[in-house]
């Protein structure tokens, strides 16, 4: 096998890797409109799942796919979850202030910032749930709430991840462009441990459907 084969090891890990900055790519632009996070991240964490991981499809079709067929039901529970995010946010900001001018109420700050991280834990927890599971949103809302309590010692590694990531691109802003694809891979593995106990019969034959039109 010579060097310039495509199908050696060097050139699959090269496509991986431009699938990865693509995906990023598609998820940061469809995120600016900030009521489409829900859609996008939908969307990011199903093509990773299949594109990067599973190698079904490819990623610039299978993303706008995915992001069109959820939509509806992860817009819906994305905007239920910012109107609480947003909340949250003036919540810090307001004791914080209070904070650093001494007022007793600042130190609230600390609480409001764990219960954000919570909720935010909860819109990530939704955005997968919602890519293998089709119910109405309010059952969707309320089963990710169960199913991140049940879970507590995953979840507070997916906050920790989530704070992680955040530094890092922070720090390193050229680590956006396969940040958001890399957490997502990494979600997938808490996730996917978590989501087959819940399948029955209905959704594993959903999924092959799935399965079929990435294929196709």
């Amino acid at each position: 096998m010579g060097i310039f084969n495509i199908d050696n090891k060097f050139f699959r890990a090269l496509n991986k890797l431009v699938d990865m900055v693509i995906l990023s790519f598609c998820w940061i632009i469809s995120c600016i409109p900030v009521f489409t996070i829900g859609a996008a991240s939908t969307a990011l964490y199903d093509t990773s799942r299949r594109v990067i991981h599973r190698d079904e499809g490819y990623v610039w079709r299978g993303y706008w796919h995915a992001f069109k067929v959820n939509f509806k039901q992860a817009t819906k529970a994305w905007l239920v979850q910012l109107i609480i995010l947003i909340v949250l946010l003036g919540d810090i900001y307001i004791t914080w202030s209070g904070l650093k001018t001494g007022n007793q109420w600042g130190a609230f700050s600390i609480v409001f910032i764990i219960m954000a991280l919570i909720a935010a834990a909860w819109a990530i927890y939704t955005s997968a749930y919602i890519s293998r599971f089709e119910q109405v949103t309010k059952i969707t809302l309320k089963n990710t709430i169960l199913i991140l309590i049940a879970n507590l010692p995953w979840t507070l590694l997916v906050i920790v991840i989530l704070v992680v990531s955040l530094i890092l691109a922070w720090i390193i802003i050229p680590l956006v462009f396969i940040l958001p694809v890399g957490v997502a891979l990494t979600y997938e593995f808490i996730f996917e441990r978590i989501f087959r106990k819940l399948m029955n019969e209905e959704d594993r034959l959903r999924e092959e459907e799935k399965d079929k039109e990435y294929r196709d």
